[in-house]
């Protein structure tokens, strides 16, 4: 007879909290048995971004897009996984809706005083420390500063402390003003107080870091039970001290026997606890639950990294902008725009909404979206992007898209959804401990019938999992110490793990195989009487004001060669093509042939074959006219970084079996950078979404697939790839979904990434060798009657202390300077 599950009622499910996008439920026992294996398919169906369980708070938090889902049809489709009737359901959000739960603290009357209580605890450029009372005090309006700061332009970190109720903010003073800063964060606090009643602004205590309080409790522990030897009163004290540290381990083993049905090495941790203690050795037991502890530390860490918030991608949006009203132009939030109205911007400006030009010109830099160097050339009808830059020109733009439906947000909602449904790599360790569990429990009731009690406490006490516990997540860490040493973050400890065992590797173009600068690479006079020097002294005296990459590369030109230049006092930006300055009596204009013919100037034949030659060859070119007449022009040709062809070179050494070169950019440079590095396969003229197409496509036939990229647009393909890496100086999006960040640019350490963490999984196999060998030797010698108890305890730790230190082992070989180190 099956006995049937208990009925789960409105008293086991209680709401401590709920504000938009976030839900915490406090739980019964029972129902935090029931419920916790449902919970997290939340997760999975795509109803919940994430489930954080906490046994010792007995609550459960979850997260949500409550842009997608209002607080009430989140929290019905919650209680009806949960198991919840229809009618226990209507009862939980009913008296939620009349009064605050029975759980939480009676709010406090809010004092109107109170809510723009904010104070400066200290102030330095581009510092600033704030207090407010509320940040303690209610959750919700900690999490609405939260909100407030990850979308404010201008902040570049920021911590919130609720046990000291303040904000610690870093921000750009020349961005963001402190005043503005501070207004900010009155407005977030207004806005939380207006919009959430009374009864659901809760007092809410500060909730220590769980797997931080287990440790100390199990260090504090183990400690006591290594005195209680010398003590013997206190045996009782240790034990239940080490039950109550244990408690997470324990109930984490019957949800895996009762809930889950599956037999995880959290059984097998329980089974040795609970036997070392019922024969009262405390030590054994003790540290069992310290290394379980240090090994939840040490995955929970790697967890948090690799979430950090993919929204700082906008750290520096702007927030303000020019309304044009009634043809006179006045100052407004960007989040007050409306669609249909008609904005203004400058050279220099960051644009903030997606929309079309209605009046004006002007280059403007997408880089930060397409990762293209070249200044895109906007006139009235095109449409242009939030965070991109008018270079030159001035524009009238009508506002399409705002906010978190401009293409920019767009792209960082399906980077998110990516990550939350992301599968997550078990390791080799967890693996091998997990499938030891019913083997050592089975021979451990053999050793029961072969050899009596004192058998089955060897054999169990030999288990397979407490050295490899502790000695991969060691082995890693060394390894992650390594990398770090060379100049390599790794955030993502799976991703090192599985690193040798990629079959694909994808490789931007722009910013991560090219410099971001280009090469000058032909000047091509039209006039005889123009020579090469006299045309790029014409060009770079019109560019020298500006710090675009085209410019930076015409200037460099012009140092490398020795051309001195003559100030400028002034530039035109006329209609946004080009440059028109006056040098030395002439009217010089510089831009692209588009502009050029604008100017009513007609371009020969041979300058027409020369732009002909120009991208053929894969290159751009830059035109320069004096007075009425085209003089010459600049091919400009992408620079491959000086370690690319030895990085390419080393992966078709390994036995890649496809790398592939993708960009956004045209056929021609595309082709002629693969045709230069060697690449046989490329991509060209992919828009940013669509690169994660291709890394699936790759997928999709059995291949593990490495991207390798620096830009925003690169974002969603690094998202996608079994492995992504990124450079330091690229757009904070990349790097922030990148598993792995090379911190020095050089392209060189991905070969030396290959060895780390072919390392790393040597270690493990040696780790998993040092745990096989010896306790296989105690169960040969427990099963036939000469090992007990006292030889597997010290076979089993020294043991585990060996694979510990082979764990922690340097990899010597990576301490030395690496041949991959210096750029080619």
């Amino acid at each position: 007879m099956m006995l049937e599950t208990p009925r789960l009622g409105p008293e086991d499910v209680v709401i401590r909290s709920m504000t938009p996008g976030r839900l915490r439920l406090g739980l019964s026992e029972h129902a935090l048995g029931q419920v916790s294996g449902k919970v997290q398919e939340l997760v999975t169906v795509g109803v919940a971004r994430s489930v954080e369980l906490n046994p010792l708070t007995g609550s459960v938090l979850f997260a949500y897009d409550a842009n997608r889902l209002s607080e009430r049809d989140f929290l019905d489709q919650t209680l009806d996984h949960c198991g919840l009737s229809l009618e226990d359901r209507a009862r939980v959000a009913l008296g939620f809706s009349l009064h605050a739960p029975a759980t939480a603290a009676a709010p406090r009357p809010l004092d109107p005083a109170e809510v723009e209580n904010w104070q400066v605890r200290s102030s330095t450029p581009g510092r600033l420390r704030l207090w407010h009372p509320f940040i303690e005090r209610y959750e919700a309006v900690a999490t609405g500063i939260d909100a407030c700061l990850r979308d404010l332009g201008g902040v570049s970190s920021y911590s919130l402390n609720p046990a000291t109720s303040t904000v610690l903010v870093r921000y750009d003073e020349a961005f963001l003003p402190q005043s503005e800063l501070q207004e900010a964060l009155r407005e977030a606090v207004r806005g939380v107080v207006a919009s959430v009643s009374l009864d659901k602004l809760v007092q809410t205590p500060v909730e220590l870091d769980a797997v931080q309080l287990r440790l100390s409790t199990s260090t504090m522990t183990m400690l006591v039970a290594g005195v209680s030897l010398l003590v013997p009163g206190l045996g009782t004290m240790v034990t239940l001290g080490a039950l109550a540290a244990a408690s997470h381990i324990l109930l984490s083993a019957a949800r895996s026997l009762f809930i889950e049905r599956k037999l995880r090495v959290d059984v097998l941790d329980a089974t040795v606890i609970t036997l070392a203690l019922l024969y009262r050795r405390s030590v054994p037991a003790t540290f069992m639950i310290w290394v379980v502890d240090i090994s939840n530390l040490l995955l929970d860490a790697s967890s948090k990294e690799s979430r950090r918030r993919l929204t700082e991608v906008f750290g520096r949006q702007v927030r303000k902008t020019w309304l044009l009203t009634d043809g006179k132009e006045v100052e407004v939030k960007v989040a007050d725009l409306q669609r249909g109205n008609t904005i203004v911007v400058r050279a220099g400006e960051q644009i903030p909404i997606d929309g079309e030009i209605s009046v004006g010109g002007a280059r403007v830099d997408q880089s930060a979206l397409t990762g293209e160097y070249a200044p895109a050339e906007k006139t009235v009808g095109e449409r242009v992007f939030a965070m991109s830059v008018v270079l030159s020109g001035e524009l009238q733009i009508r506002v399409n898209e705002t906010g978190k439906d401009t293409n920019a947000s767009r792209m960082v909602q399906i980077i998110e959804q990516s990550l939350e449904h992301k599968v997550q790599v078990q390791s080799v360790t967890e693996r091998f401990a997990d499938g030891m569990v019913l083997p050592t429990l089975g021979i451990g009731g053999l050793g029961y019938a072969v050899a009596g009690p004192n058998a089955m406490m060897a054999i169990v006490n030999a288990d397979f999992g407490t050295g490899i516990r502790i000695a991969g997540p060691l082995a890693m860490l060394t390894s992650l110490s390594a990398a770090a040493r060379n100049g390599i973050l790794v955030k993502k400890g799976a991703a090192l793990e599985s690193f040798s065992k990629l079959d694909a590797v994808i490789l931007d173009k722009t910013g991560t195989l090219t410099q971001e600068i280009p090469l000058v690479a032909r000047l091509l006079p039209l006039d005889p009487a123009i020579t090469e020097d006299v045309l790029l002294y014409y060009v770079a005296c019109a560019e020298q004001r500006f710090k675009h990459p085209i410019a930076k590369a015409i200037l460099q030109e012009a140092a490398r060669r020795g051309v001195k230049l003559q100030p400028v006092a002034g530039s035109d930006y006329n209609v946004g093509f080009g440059i028109k300055a006056r040098i030395d009596g002439h009217i010089i204009r510089v831009g692209s042939q588009r502009y050029l013919e604008s100017e009513g100037i007609r371009l020969s034949a041979l300058a027409l074959r020369y732009l002909e030659e120009s991208n053929a060859r894969g290159g751009s070119a830059v035109l320069a006219a004096a007075d009425a007449h085209a003089i010459g022009l600049l091919e400009l040709q992408a620079t491959p970084r000086p370690e690319a062809l030895h990085l390419v070179q080393a992966l078709q050494r390994r036995g890649i079996k496809e790398t592939y070169l993708i960009s956004g950019d045209h056929e021609a440079p595309t082709r002629a950078l693969a045709e230069q590095l060697g690449i046989e396969r490329y991509f060209a003229g992919v828009l940013p979404q669509e690169k994660a197409n291709y890394v699936r496509q790759l997928q999709e036939r059995g291949l593990r697939v490495a991207m390798v990229g620096d830009g925003i647009n690169d974002t969603v393909g690094l998202s996608q790839a079994d492995c992504s890496i990124s450079l330091r100086g690229a757009a904070d999006a990349a790097v922030d979904i990148a598993d792995i960040v090379l911190l020095d640019g050089n392209l060189g350490k991905i070969e030396l990434l290959f060895e780390i963490s072919d390392n790393l999984n040597r270690n493990i196999r040696r780790s998993l060798g040092l745990a096989l060998v010896p306790n296989s030797l105690c169960i040969a010698g427990a099963l036939a009657g000469f090992f007990g108890l006292g030889t597997s305890l010290i076979l089993n730790n020294v043991f585990n202390m060996v694979a510990v230190g082979n764990g922690l082992r340097a990899q010597s070989s990576l301490e030395k300077p690496h041949k991959s180190l210096v750029r080619q």
